[in-house]
């Protein structure tokens, strides 16, 4: 049993995209997971002021993980570490050795100091807060700073575990996360109250870096400290520090953004920040489980692909894998927009979630899943910089986007509500995208480009139609059931949405479009393998 368990960990995923449907499928179920928290969470506390304040309460620790880890790695680590192992296995080891101290050391210290000062921080940022939810957000952030550092260290783990192609382990540690927060919820919070909901965060970025610890101890790994392993890679840590500055900056541009969200949702009506949240997180979905799960697949061979200077390979890659993103965002896009309603309502419409907010919901909602189509993408575009080692252009594009953004959140969202704040984040996605694509531009060669529109234009008018037949559809299932029952709503849904699907299918094969042929050959070989 524990050989078996040993060889699923270390399975190896040898192209993109069966690497990215791995990943898709398990972070699908963790995407699904996140949901299931999501709907304890509005049951037990509803739109209230208690989510509002735990919501908030992440910010400063997603700050931390979000600048410092996640894009920082993201950007420099894996290129670096390969070249590394090119040359000397020993040498990659050492160097991953001091960056697991240097993020360590560095995201303690610096959790450590946002700990202490969370009092001044917040009472500044969470200006719509009162008393008594400003002492709890401080309360809760304090607890949940230990999650970076967790988070900081898996990381590491995680990338170096997508350098050796061992997607497994990466993908089911999300999966344990969320199962964490679930424990918190279920366990915790009956005992604790609110601060449950923080240590179960803790707890899921614990299991987050358990579950990859024995795929990356089967590589070959040795943690080793010495005061030698970081004077030995001062010039590959001086490397990673060359692409982290600007990534990192970026990232500040973004989560800047998103504080500054945070706060004007404050200052609307109670439950706004709630409702914004709970929306987010499902039109998350789609763009977490494909677009991310793609960009991750395909960032260690663009790396190596522009390491090898081969342009042409890159660029082919590049595009195959952005039509591949986009053949599964924009029907999703359409599909979510098309059931808004029975997708709120099954998920959260429970316990002290009203009808109100659930209103609310399905608007926001409906406005956030048109800017996910472009969220995604721009979550593969920048790795296409950082596979190049360009850091700078998103840097100077993220900025401009971000300040235009938070203009536009402050004006709408004070004159329209969380609706008008919704429409402006929209917005700033959709010109992020414009900017990195017309940077990119002169880098893909005209002939690939104009096969790529044709590919593209296939996609958006399949997708289209049946988004009509979708729409058609669940209009007449609606005649005949009465939907004021949450049941008979779901129903027209699944039966209108499973029509649309085969009819997408259908006109998919009929217009050739590769993406579903590269889907068929990867589940017929999967459904092959398990009955080997």
């Amino acid at each position: 049993m524990i050989a078996r368990f040993h060889k699923i960990l270390n399975h190896k995923s040898e192209t993109i995209f069966g690497a990215a449907i791995l990943t898709s499928g398990l972070t699908l179920i963790g995407s699904f997971l996140g949901l299931l928290r999501n709907a304890f969470l509005a049951s037990r506390f509803g739109a209230s002021s208690y989510l509002d304040v735990y919501y908030a309460s992440f910010r400063l620790p997603d700050l931390i993980y979000n600048i410092f880890i996640m894009g920082a790695i993201s950007a420099a680590f894996i290129p670096i570490f390969s070249e590394h192992w090119a040359k000397d296995e020993e040498s990659a080891w050492q160097f991953s050795n001091a960056i697991i101290l240097l993020i360590g050391g560095f995201i303690g210290s610096l959790a450590l100091i946002m700990a202490i000062f969370a009092r001044p921080i917040l009472s500044r940022l969470l200006v719509g807060f009162g008393t008594e939810q400003l002492e709890l957000a401080i309360l809760l952030t304090r607890i949940m700073m230990i999650q970076p550092i967790l988070m900081g260290i898996s990381s590491v783990v995680g990338s170096i575990l997508k350098v050796f192609k061992l997607f497994l382990s990466c993908a089911l540690a999300p999966l344990l996360y969320n199962i964490g927060i679930i424990i918190g919820i279920l366990f915790f919070v009956p005992m604790m109250g609110l601060k449950g909901l923080a240590w179960g965060v803790v707890l899921g970025a614990g299991l987050h870096l358990i579950i990859q610890l024995p795929a990356l101890i089967a590589t070959g790994y040795q943690f080793k400290i010495a005061s030698s392993v970081l004077k030995k890679r001062m010039e590959g840590l001086k490397n990673v520090v060359l692409i982290m500055v600007p990534r990192s900056l970026g990232i500040i541009a973004n989560q800047v953004f998103l504080l500054g969200i945070t706060v004007i949702a404050t200052m609307l009506k109670e439950g706004s920040l709630a409702v914004f949240n709970f929306a987010n997180d499902i039109q998350n979905l789609p763009q977490t489980v494909f677009a991310l799960s793609f960009a991750i697949a395909a960032f260690p061979t663009l790396s190596r692909l522009n390491a090898e200077k081969n342009k042409t390979d890159f660029t082919k890659t590049s595009l195959d894998t952005l039509l591949q993103i986009f053949f599964f965002l924009i029907p999703i896009a359409i599909w979510f927009i098309i059931f808004r309603e029975p997708i709120i309502r099954l998920l959260l419409g429970y316990g002290r979630f009203d009808w109100s907010s659930t209103i609310k919901t399905v608007q926001v909602f409906s406005i956030l899943s048109l800017g996910m189509i472009f969220q995604g993408v721009n979550a593969f575009l920048l790795r296409i910089f950082f596979a190049k080692k360009d850091a700078l252009k998103p840097f100077i594009a993220g900025v401009i986007a971000y300040s235009l953004g938070f203009i536009l959140c402050y004006k709408l969202g004070l004159s329209f509500g969380i609706q008008g704040l919704a429409l402006a984040v929209m917005l700033t996605y959709l010109f992020y995208f414009f900017i990195l694509a017309f940077l990119l531009k002169p880098e893909f060669s005209p002939f690939l480009l104009r096969q790529f529109y044709v590919s593209l234009m296939k996609i958006v008018a399949v997708s289209l139609v049946s988004g009509l037949v979708a729409y058609l559809s669940f209009s007449i299932f609606q005649g005949y059931f009465p939907v004021e029952k949450v049941l008979n709503l779901v129903l027209s849904a699944a039966i209108s949405f499973i029509i649309s699907f085969i009819a997408f299918v259908i006109m998919c094969l009929k217009f050739k479009i590769k993406e579903i042929y590269d889907l068929k050959s990867i589940l017929i070989h999967k459904i092959y393998k398990i009955h080997e």
